[in-house]
């Protein structure tokens, strides 16, 4: 009985906890329902709809020292709902369209730029208008529902229709117009916009009546052949158009304007009048753009347009006045674009951002910080970012427009984000006071600020946080000794050094007096070898000895590399002594002879004969020492060795040493060491690695104060000194002629 109990108490228990998280998940998709935020979307970021969040990084370039790839990154949700948008989407299918793909592209961005309004629960709606030479305002019809606005529930049915647009005819922009603004006025959105696409200038309007269809008021634009030209205006007011009528010929936007439809000319009149299509394009968005609806608001809230493939930098008349034109029509000149076919999906993605976005546009200013210069190009995801210098800085001003990149590729992303990409050099100025911190970093940039019209036009400022790195000094001390290795001060004699000659060294040459710092900071390449070398002049009689973070190298150069990877980079601290040479120097030889392979039938000598000359010949010298058969290891001791006590002047470095060879002997080699450890072990005929067969020692005195040296002989006596085959040796008085060196 107690078992079951304790069973169904553990059962109850297990109830209660699956209980209280099923409840859990309910309780928190019941928070994001009552917004009617999708919860799929909101799970995947953190922020709200309607909100924006910014970064900086600054990354090490891999392989490089003082060197870093800085990401700025915003990054906004869409608002959800968004404010309830009606747009009427006006297209131009006039033959031109055909050409470069115009047509099949901008069906390609049209269809995206639905599927960004008419997202599921957005409130949102589009009409579509095509227009060549004539206007078609499409109405849309499924299942018992019928509307020229499309929803979200109904908009594959304007994909379809947009998917089977063809370009043919003329170009009748200011029809469209008209019928745009017909259609707006049918809108319920609290915002009610128009987006233009078009890729020429118009070639049809509507005549306008008096005055507007007549010489006074007219704009003289050109006097020609003896004619005076004068063309339609574009500021005729609303109720000034004959809309039963179109004019023009489909070819060219200025037309000869005659009677009817415009004044007569008098016989013999030197004045012509034209029909300036573009004029009244201009003139009918006017009368769009001040229409009102009853609560006092204009009845467009944006009107955008679009130029395809209208060079901004052309000076084609008909390009230049297609541009004109879409700038005039549109609501302000920031809701104008000139597009290729390439990149008119980007801007009309950038236009519905506007509509939907957290951001509907954005300007930042990021200015280099002290010590860190740009190297290359800046890389913008959108927008436009120009190079500027404020304050004595070159500073990055981002024309940022609306965020319309999705942070990911699944259907229901509703994050977008923009971003720049550029690289810094850390440079010397980095070195001024106050630029690095006691922790050792620098920021790369100065204060990078954004600012941006929310999505409901209130304009805002955030503020980046600037990333610091730890930029890398290779600082260089001069020291200088005395002959006692005293140091001492020279303000007067300077010391000319340089590093490598790779494209980031190639300008590190320099001067110093004693006891001063050079530092350098510049791009490095990791891993590599740099030279840091010193360059004596004739009269600069001195000993260097280079130290590299605690490792001191003996001469006139020396190496230094950083690591592989950032993480491990250190400073490199290299100090270069110059110690004075002195006019004498007082170096020691110590030198024997030892006989190898001893004959019975020869006299061993008892003593080693050995010509001399110290820096090619300028000084001889004779020496001699004792010469024995030890060469053992328990034999050779340091009595051995004879030692001579040599005086160099501070000009002489070498002493070379030829043995003078008895007769019935040859010279076997030599072997010399700077110490007297281990002779035991290093001086013996055994020891093959050291020995060197050419009968001329060279020591060199410029670096070491002290060698020792065992020349070795072996019997040779086939021969006599003369090259003689002899059948055994002769007596001879060998002691008794070298001793006096042939005198």
């Amino acid at each position: 009985m107690k078992k079951i109990k304790k069973r169904q108490r553990s059962f109850f228990k297990w109830f209660m906890l699956i209980f209280c998280l099923v409840g859990s998940i309910y309780v928190a998709q019941a928070s994001l329902s009552y917004t009617n935020i999708p919860v799929k979307a909101a799970l995947k970021t953190d922020l709200l709809p309607g909100r924006i969040k910014v970064n900086k990084t600054a990354k090490p370039v891999v392989g490089m020292v003082n060197q870093w790839d800085i990401t700025l990154r915003i990054e906004g949700r869409n608002q959800f709902p968004p404010p309830p948008t009606d747009v009427v989407l006006i297209i131009d299918t006039s033959g031109s369209m055909k050409d470069n793909d115009r047509m099949l592209k901008a069906k390609v961005a049209a269809e995206k730029f639905v599927n960004m309004i008419l997202r599921k629960d957005y409130d949102n709606r589009i009409a579509l208008i095509t227009y060549n030479s004539e206007v078609t305002n499409y109405t849309f019809n499924e299942s018992g529902w019928s509307g020229q606005f499309v929803d979200s529930t109904h908009k594959g049915l304007l994909i379809d229709k947009i998917k089977d647009l063809t370009p043919d005819g003329g170009t009748f922009t200011q029809a469209a117009i008209k019928s745009a603004t017909e259609v707006i006025a049918k809108a319920s959105g609290s915002k009610r916009d128009i987006v233009l696409i078009s890729d020429g200038v118009p070639t049809y309007s509507y005549p306008p009546t008096e005055p507007y269809n007549q010489l006074t008021g007219m704009k003289e634009y050109t006097v020609q052949a003896g004619y005076t030209y004068y063309e339609s205006v574009k500021t005729i007011p609303k109720g000034k158009f004959n809309y039963n009528k179109v004019y023009g010929n489909g070819g060219r936007y200025r037309y000869g304007a005659f009677a009817p439809d415009y004044e007569q000319m008098p016989a013999n009149s030197k004045n012509r009048l034209m029909a300036n299509h573009a004029h009244s394009a201009i003139a009918e968005a006017s009368i769009s753009k001040n229409e009102k609806i009853p609560n006092g608001e204009s009845l467009v809230t944006d009107f955008y347009t679009i130029g395809v493939d209208m060079d901004s930098t052309s000076s084609d008349d008909e390009v230049v006045t297609g541009n004109q034109t879409l700038k005039e029509i549109a609501s302000s000149e920031d809701k104008s674009f000139a597009a290729t076919a390439d990149n008119l999906e980007d801007i009309l993605s950038g236009i519905a951002g506007e509509m939907v976005g957290a951001i509907k546009s954005g300007f930042v200013v990021d200015p280099m910080g002290i010590g860190f210069e740009l190297d290359g190009e800046v890389q913008a995801t959108q927008g436009t970012a120009v190079i500027k210098e404020v304050n004595g800085r070159p500073t990055i001003n981002w024309n940022v427009g609306a965020l319309k990149k999705p942070v990911s590729s699944e259907h229901d992303e509703d994050v977008m984000f923009a971003e720049i990409k550029y690289r810094v050099n850390a440079d010397n100025n980095v070195l001024k006071s106050t630029i690095i911190d006691e922790n050792g970093l620098a920021k790369t940039n100065g204060r990078t600020t954004l600012v941006y019209k929310d999505y409901e036009d209130v304009m805002k400022q955030v503020d980046f946080t600037v990333p610091k790195v730890k930029p890398i000094i290779v600082s260089l001390q001069k020291k200088l000794h005395n002959e006692k290795g005293e140091e001492i001060q020279s303000q007067t004699e300077l010391f000319d050094f340089n590093y490598g000659e790779d494209e980031h060294t190639t300008n590190d040459h320099f001067s110093l007096h004693s006891n001063e710092v050079k530092k350098i900071v510049h791009p490095w390449k990791a891993d590599q070898n740099y030279v840091v070398e010193e360059i004596l002049k004739d009269n600069q009689n001195y000993e260097t000895t280079i130290d590299i973070n605690g490792l001191t190298n003996i001469g006139l150069k020396s190496s230094f590399k950083f690591a592989p990877t950032a993480d491990a980079y250190v400073h490199q601290q290299i100090i270069v002594t110059n110690k004075k040479i002195p006019e004498k120097k007082n170096v020691v030889l110590n030198i024997r002879q030892t006989v190898l392979e001893v004959n019975s039938e020869l006299v061993i000598p008892s003593k080693g004969f050995y010509r001399a000359y110290i820096d090619k010949n300028l000084q001889n010298l004779n020496f001699i020492s004792g010469s024995t058969t030890k060469d053992s290891a328990t034999e050779v001791t340091k009595e051995l060795f004879t030692k001579y006590e040599l005086t160099f002047s501070k000009q002489q470095k070498q002493l070379k040493i030829t043995n003078i060879i008895p007769e019935y002997y040859k010279f076997y080699g030599y072997i010399a060491t700077t110490t007297s450890s281990d002779l035991n072990i290093t001086h013996l005929s055994s020891n093959t690695s050291a020995l060197i067969k050419n009968n001329e020692a060279i020591l060199d005195y410029q670096k070491e104060n002290e060698y020792w040296v065992t020349m070795f002989i072996v019997p040779q006596v086939s021969n006599d000194t003369n090259g003689e085959s002899v059948g055994s040796p002769r007596p001879y008085s060998w002691d008794y002629k070298v001793n006096k060196f042939g005198s």
